[in-house]
């Protein structure tokens, strides 16, 4: 299971990828039909994108290894249910299971939450500078 969850994870991966190298093209392509764009301005597209790929890595990577673990999990509170010597050790085994999955499931969703925020600070400061600067190029008055 874990092989598919992987696969699954590298292929959309693979596919944001190529969505976010699109609209990069794009918004080159926009910049390139206003003006020229500058060689600095190019360079924080391009540190963005792969900043941008590495977060979806590192994303994906904590998916795989909770979707896994998850996985594992579950096997191993399913053999117990099935070893269980009486009703009130099912219900108590199940219960455990859920309490346990539903704090793995929090603890997932609060990391990718948190590396979420901070990836996507990381993925546009290159591109916010540059536009800082680019704007203020632009809007400061000419000296005559």
């Amino acid at each position: 299971m874990s092989k598919t969850v992987s696969d699954t994870a590298a292929e959309t991966l693979k596919a944001t990828a190529e969505q976010i190298k699109g609209k990069f093209d794009q918004a080159l392509k926009a910049f390139g039909d206003v003006g020229s764009v500058s060689k600095e301005t190019y360079e924080a597209f391009a540190a963005s994108f792969n900043t941008s790929i590495k977060a979806m890595e590192t994303v994906s990577t904590e998916t795989a290894t909770y979707a896994k673990k998850s996985a594992e999990d579950f096997v191993s509170a399913s053999k117990a249910i099935m070893g269980a010597k009486s009703l009130k050790e099912v219900v108590d085994l199940q219960n455990d299971y859920a309490k346990s999955a539903f704090d793995g499931f929090l603890a997932y969703s609060n990391k990718v939450g948190e590396l979420t925020v901070e990836l996507t600070q990381e993925i546009f400061e290159p591109v916010s500078k540059q536009m800082t600067t680019v704007f203020k190029k632009y809007t400061t008055p000419m000296e005559a």
